[in-house]
């Protein structure tokens, strides 16, 4: 974190030199991201890598072949996988946005521990990393 920070300052205070110079122009931005925060999985490369993971999962749905499907999405980890079958089996993540749905500062109840869904490959439409700030 020292490192980061002394980077930080070092180069705010070239920013500020350029602009003082005009060498660069005022209304520039910068965007700094920690790399692979908040990634896109892919499925199924990946799904080993970040098994115990929370991952944003938006997925589909349909009770049967001749019904619309529904699009679902939550945050979850993955429980297991079967690249035979092409589907894995996820459970509901232990992070602060589902267990607020238990109630302010509650753990997860034993109906979310015990919540378990079985997704095709094909019906999902996103699985990115999910950061719990």
């Amino acid at each position: 974190m020292e490192d980061i920070e002394a980077f930080s300052n070092a180069y705010r205070e070239r920013l500020n030199q350029a602009e003082a110079a005009g060498s660069i122009p005022v209304d520039i931005s910068l965007e700094v991201s920690s790399p692979g925060l908040e990634r896109v999985v892919r499925i199924p490369q990946d799904l080993e890598r970040f098994k115990d993971r929370p991952m944003y999962v938006k997925y589909t749905t349909r009770e049967d072949d001749a019904s619309p499907s529904c699009e679902h999405d939550g945050v979850l980890r993955l429980e297991s996988f079967d690249l035979e079958a092409e589907c894995c089996t996820w459970g509901i993540a232990d992070v602060k946005v589902n267990r607020e749905k238990a109630g302010k500062g509650r753990p997860l109840n034993k109906k979310q521990r015990e919540w378990r869904i079985t997704t095709p490959f094909d019906s999902l439409l996103l699985v990115r990393i999910y950061a719990d700030f």
